[in-house]
This record gives C-alpha cells, structure tokens and sequence, in this order.
C-alpha cells in the first residue's frame, strides 16, 4: 500500500540584535545578521544581510524599560524601522535597545 505523505518544512530563523543607539550607533550582538543605519534621533533601519522569503514577526524593546518605548516602524523581508522615544512615547531619544525576529525562508504559510 503506497500513501503519500506531504510535510512543509518552514524554515525558520530566529535573528536577535543588541543595538548601542547612543553616540554612534552600532550593533553590538547580531551585527552578521544585518546593517545598522543611524537616520537621526531615534530612527534606525537593520537591514538583513539575507532576506526572509515573507515579513517576519518583530520584537524590540528597550535595554532599559524604563527608558524609552520603542516601536516597530516598518517591517519587511529585507529590513525594518525602528524608532526609538522617551518615556512620554513622544519625544526621539537615541537609546540602547534590543531586536527579536521570527522569520521564514520558505513562503509557503499553510
């Protein structure tokens, strides 16, 4: 008796950064993964060095929680925006934050 049987792997990948977003910002753990772009006062871009094959899901978080709100701009499968306020969640503030992504390299979602 011949079955078939079908199995989709999702191929996922976990990406986590540590960003210093203070003075010259840089990544501080994860910095194989992505490029960090400084765009002014708490704006900041991590472009991956491999894109997801669909939008991962994100994270972000301040180092210190009470310091900032962080929030999760622009989200695609070759980078993200994130900006970065101080705890009246209004003002930019150039903070330390950290990064979590669950993404897939495969585009198949059933």
């Amino acid at each position: 008796m011949l079955r078939e049987l079908k199995g989709t792997q999702r191929l996922p990948r976990v990406l986590a950064f540590r960003v210093d977003g203070t003075g010259t910002a840089s990544i501080l753990e994860g910095a194989f993964d992505a490029t960090l772009t400084d765009n002014g006062t708490g704006d900041y871009t991590l472009t991956f060095a491999k894109p997801f094959a669909r939008v991962p899901v994100v994270l972000g978080a301040s180092i210190l929680a009470a310091s900032g709100v962080v929030e999760i701009d622009a989200i695609s499968v070759t980078a993200i925006g994130i900006k970065i306020f101080a705890v009246d969640g209004t003002t930019a503030a150039d903070r330390d934050f950290h990064v979590a992504l669950l993404g897939f390299d495969s585009a198949d979602q059933t």
